[in-house]
């Protein structure tokens, strides 16, 4: 049935305006499978996939109606190369002043900070009490800083 009626079906599509008849065909054919046990008779097998063709051809047509009168995603302004390069240097710096801190205060901040993990979740993560969470992000901090403001 695949071989005599696809041309047909992916014509079918085609004059029916949709603009990818082939993949509509195939569609058509892999519900017609999926549903094959459930045809009561299999000589209705060939009208029950014109109409499938006719209903995705359909919906394609809908969709794309409603695709085109969607507006456009805003283009914003690229960054300059100057922004990206300053943005690359600062990062640079963060990351030697956190290899700077002690392997636990490197955790909890990137925990903290990066992953936006609150301080149970820290704590029990590293599994730590709550309190150690706390001191060690208030160490982390006071560090983070002075390496930094040495730059």
């Amino acid at each position: 049935m695949f071989d005599e009626s696809f041309e047909a079906m992916k014509r079918l599509a085609y004059l029916l305006g949709a603009d990818d008849p082939e993949n509509i065909a195939q569609e058509a054919f892999v519900r017609l499978h999926d549903r094959w046990e459930k045809l009561y008779d299999d000589s209705k097998a060939l009208p029950y996939l014109r109409t499938m063709v006719v209903n995705l051809s359909r919906s394609r047509l809908r969709h794309l109606r409603v695709v085109r009168r969607t507006p456009p995603d805003v283009m914003l302004d690229e960054l300059s190369a100057e922004t990206h390069a300053m943005a690359r240097q600062e990062h640079k710096r963060i990351r030697e002043a956190l290899g700077k801190l002690s392997r636990r205060q490197r955790e909890v901040l990137v925990l903290r900070y990066w992953l936006d993990l609150d301080q149970a979740a820290i704590a029990d993560t590293l599994g730590v009490a709550v309190g150690t969470v706390k001191a060690t992000t208030s160490h982390a901090m006071t560090n983070l800083r002075k390496h930094l403001e040495e730059w």
